[in-house]
């Protein structure tokens, strides 16, 4: 009776009763998992961002700032150049100023006595040969100055030579030294 009471089962449960299992050829896959995304960690998020702001912001202030670089070189260049000594350049004003301040320093000794000639005379003295029988000519207040340093040598006054300037004469020779010749010599040096 059970059995004739389970085929006669109706309703829903009959129904399910009556079916037939399905049977399935493979049991389903799970999908596969996928490739778990990297570990991201929020101090690697910030140094990140923080590297890239401080490059952009570098390369914003460079840019900014290039101008005046331009300027700043720009003026270094010319200071640099203001600042140079050109020698070449010097040479002729720094002789010029030397041999001023020479002039005057020799016009005050003059003024002082013409004695400061008597080295001088006495080096061309030395050049002559003996018995040659010089004649010093030089100014008469150059003459007056060396006065008592010229024993025995003859002297002719001549108005019309500079303080500073004297000659020898003999009858085989003349010597013309000056002051002023012997600074051009030391000009020349200088040059």
């Amino acid at each position: 009776m059970s059995e004739v009471s389970l085929m006669r089962s109706t309703g829903l449960a009959g129904l399910l009763c009556a079916l037939q299992p399905i049977v399935c050829a493979e049991p389903p896959q799970a999908e596969p998992e996928a490739d778990p995304e990297p570990q991201v960690s929020i101090e690697d998020v910030r140094a990140e961002a923080h590297a890239k702001g401080f490059a952009e912001g570098e390369a914003a202030a460079a840019a900014a700032l290039l101008p005046h670089r331009t300027a700043l070189e720009a003026a270094a260049e010319v200071l640099i150049a203001a600042c140079s000594i050109d020698p070449a350049a010097l040479r002729t004003p720094l002789a010029a100023l030397v041999r001023a301040i020479a002039e005057r320093v020799l016009a005050a000794e003059l003024a002082t006595g013409a004695t400061v000639l008597l080295p001088l005379v006495e080096a061309a003295l030395a050049e002559l040969v003996p018995d040659a029988a010089p004649v010093l000519r030089a100014h008469p207040d150059t003459l007056a100055a060396l006065e008592g340093h010229l024993a025995g040598l003859a002297v002719q006054p001549d108005p019309a030579m500079r303080p500073e300037s004297f000659s020898l004469e003999g009858p085989t020779f003349l010597v013309n030294a000056s002051l002023a010749a012997r600074l051009d010599e030391a000009m020349a040096t200088l040059a």
